[in-house]
């Protein structure tokens, strides 16, 4: 079997390296997801293939921000789920409070509505953060509303779909094509390279100042 940089172009090697000098388990991830979309790494099965493709990037694409040190907004708590969670319990303790009934609005006591504004509240705030998360992490100016933040979100969520079995089998033929996959690993790709090409930019402009500085005062010392 061929060694896995050899299946990889330069973009994709930039990646691999900055993922390795950040976290070992994300740069596997993503080496992984390549080595299954490039038929290196071989799965008797389509769905799972898909469904491993799916959920390696998917974790790339969650953990990359915190792994790059990118500041992510704090999370809202308790989170929508875990409201979620405790309705059932809340809504016992009132049998009679019927929400579907006819009419304009329905009237609820203050700890149910109460309950339901702390969920919308959460709601709201997960979905931004999601946004702000990915905005600090590609855009200059942490704008939220850049089409590269939403191309990012799609691809994220893409690769969320497939990582999951859905409610009943997908027939062979309903699959994602290897183009199709690709086309997402590539949004990930050339956003993603994009920071890191940034970064080092960055870094190399402070590292020629420093090293300016540093003659200049050997200049003044001589």
């Amino acid at each position: 079997m061929a060694e896995p940089d050899t299946i990889m172009d330069d973009r994709q090697r930039r990646i691999l390296a900055a993922l390795q000098d950040k976290r070992a388990e994300l740069a596997n991830f993503y080496r992984t997801a390549l080595r299954l979309l490039s038929g290196e790494l071989e799965v008797f099965d389509p769905r799972t293939r898909v469904a491993f493709i799916g959920h390696c990037m998917r974790e790339v694409m969650n953990r990359v921000l915190g792994a790059l040190g990118r500041p992510t907004a704090p999370r809202f708590k308790p989170s929508s789920g875990d409201q979620v969670k405790a309705l059932p319990d809340l809504l016992a303790r009132f049998p009679e409070l019927e929400l579907d009934r006819d009419g304009d609005s329905v009237p609820v006591p203050q700890e149910v509505a109460a309950a339901m504004d702390m969920l919308f509240k959460a709601a709201i705030h997960e979905k931004r953060r999601i946004r702000d998360d990915v905005a600090a992490l590609i855009t200059d100016d942490d704008n939220a509303s850049h089409v590269a933040v939403t191309q990012w979100i799609q691809s994220r969520d893409y690769f969320v779909k497939w990582a999951h079995l859905h409610e009943r089998d997908v027939a062979e033929s309903d699959l994602p094509s290897d183009d199709e996959m690709w086309g997402h690993v590539g949004v990930f790709e050339e956003l993603l390279d994009g920071v890191i090409t940034a970064f080092f930019a960055s870094l190399h402009a402070i590292e020629d100042l420093i090293s300016e500085i540093n003659a200049t005062e050997e200049g003044i010392d001589a």
